[in-house]
C-alpha cells in the first residue's frame, strides 16, 4: 500500500513539473518583456528618428535579442526549479516555509514580500500556482489586442491630401543600398493624386502613375497605379511621425525599404 502511494506521488510531481514546463517559459518571458519593455520603445524611437546610426543599431539589436533570450532562459528555468519545488512539498503535505527558507532568491526578497509569497503558496498553493500561469499568458493576449486597437484609434492616420510632399529613404532592411547613395532616390507625391518614384531594383513601382490611400486594406493602405499594373505599399505609423513602408518579397521576413517625408 505504501509502495502504490508512493508511486502515485512520484506520478503527480512527474506530470506537474512537465505541465508547468512550459507556462514557467511563456509567463517569464512576459514579464522579462515588460520590463523591457520601455528601453525597447526608447530604442526603437531613436532609430526610427535615425539617432542611431544602422550598423550600430543593427549591433545593439543583436545584442538585446541575446541578453533578452538568455535571462529568460535562466529565468524561466529557476521559477521552472522553483515551482516544481514548492508543489512537490504541498503534495508531500509538508510545510512550505522550510522549502522557502532553502531558496536565496526568496530569503533576498524575504524583508519585503515574504509575507504575500508565503501566504500565496499556504492556501490552495497548487490551484494558485495553476491560475497565475494561466493568468499571466491570457492577460498579455488580452492587453496586446487592447493595444492594438487603441493604438489603431488614437495613432495619426494621414489622409491622401496630408501625404503631399517630397520623401527620402531613412531606413533599408533589405537589398543592397549603399547609405552614401539614399539621396538619390526620391518619392513624390503630388496635390493630383499622381507620384513621381526614383526607380529601385527591389521596388516594384513604376516612376510615375496614381496613387491612392484606403485604410481598410491592413498593411496595403498605399496603392499605387501603374500602366502595367497595381502594387501596394504599408503607412507605418507612429506617435508623431510616419513612414512608408515598401515590403520587400515574403512579409513576414522583416525586409523593407522605408521613405519619411522631407522637413
Amino acid at each position: 500500500m505504501l509502495f502504490i502511494k508512493s508511486r502515485k506521488l512520484s506520478a503527480a510531481k512527474a506530470l506537474i513539473t512537465v505541465l508547468i514546463s512550459f507556462p514557467c517559459l511563456i509567463s517569464t518571458g512576459i514579464l522579462i518583456a515588460l520590463i523591457f519593455a520601455l528601453p525597447a520603445l526608447l530604442f526603437t524611437w531613436l532609430a526610427g528618428n535615425d539617432y542611431i546610426p544602422q550598423t550600430f543599431e543593427t549591433i545593439l539589436a543583436i545584442i538585446g535579442l541575446l541578453f533578452f533570450l538568455i535571462l529568460v532562459a535562466i529565468c524561466a528555468l529557476y521559477t521552472w526549479f522553483f515551482l516544481s519545488g514548492v508543489i512537490y512539498w504541498l503534495i508531500e503535505k509538508r510545510p512550505v516555509d522550510e522549502y522557502l527558507n532553502k531558496s536565496k532568491v526568496f530569503v533576498f526578497l524575504k524583508p519585503y514580500f515574504g509575507n504575500p509569497i508565503r501566504n500565496f503558496f499556504k492556501r490552495n498553493g497548487i490551484i494558485r500556482i495553476c491560475a497565475l500561469l494561466i493568468f499571466i499568458p491570457a492577460a498579455a493576449v488580452a492587453g496586446w489586442f487592447i493595444y492594438d486597437i487603441v493604438s489603431d484609434l488614437t495613432l495619426p492616420k494621414p489622409t491622401q491630401f496630408q501625404l503631399v510632399g517630397k520623401y527620402h529613404i531613412s531606413k533599408v532592411t533589405a537589398g543592397d543600398l549603399d547609405p552614401s547613395t539614399f539621396h538619390q532616390f526620391k518619392l513624390e507625391f503630388k496635390k493630383d493624386s499622381t507620384f513621381e518614384l526614383t526607380p529601385i531594383n527591389d521596388i516594384n513601382v513604376c516612376s510615375k502613375g496614381k496613387y491612392a490611400v484606403d485604410y481598410s486594406f491592413d498593411y496595403n493602405e498605399l496603392t499605387f497605379f501603374c500602366d502595367k499594373g497595381i502594387t501596394s505599399a504599408h503607412i507605418d505609423r507612429h506617435y508623431g511621425f510616419y513612414r512608408i513602408e515598401f515590403i520587400i518579397g515574403d512579409p513576414d521576413s522583416g525586409e523593407s525599404i522605408y521613405f519619411e517625408k522631407d522637413k
